[in-house]
């Protein structure tokens, strides 16, 4: 009986300490974690739009079925000259870059390249303008 008394104070003194070194060891590895400052938010404004008028398709002179360029005017009202343009006439499927187009300070697009257009193609012309 003897024997058991003493292994069982030994028993729960090398369980306790055996715990004890396993938070120990956990709490060490979890300290060294660091995360950096970061920051999130949202926001919202208003998107006012261009109205586009003047529109002329600018056909090629040796075979007017082919649309060399296209051409037009834009009201700014309140916001300023855009920076990038992009004309589809064909519902978005194919799409023109007509960035260098833009004449500044003139509310216009002049001859925007729209290489392999044509006339039978054309169905829905979409421009779209950013700042």
């Amino acid at each position: 009986m003897l024997f058991f008394r003493l292994f069982r104070r030994s028993f729960i003194l090398s369980g306790l300490s055996g715990a004890a070194l396993v938070a120990a060891g956990g709490a060490a590895f979890t300290a060294a974690n660091t995360v950096p400052a970061t920051v999130a938010g949202s926001g919202s404004q208003t998107v006012s739009g261009y109205t586009i008028t003047n529109m002329v398709y600018n056909l090629n002179a040796s075979n007017p079925q082919n649309i060399d360029s296209v051409s037009f005017s834009y009201a700014t009202g309140s916001p300023p000259d855009p920076t990038k343009a992009r004309v589809s006439h064909n519902n978005g499927t194919t799409w023109f870059n007509c960035d260098s187009a833009i004449v500044p300070a003139s509310d216009a697009v002049a001859a925007c390249a729209t290489s392999g257009a044509t006339v039978a193609a054309a169905s829905t012309l979409i421009v779209v303008l950013t700042q």
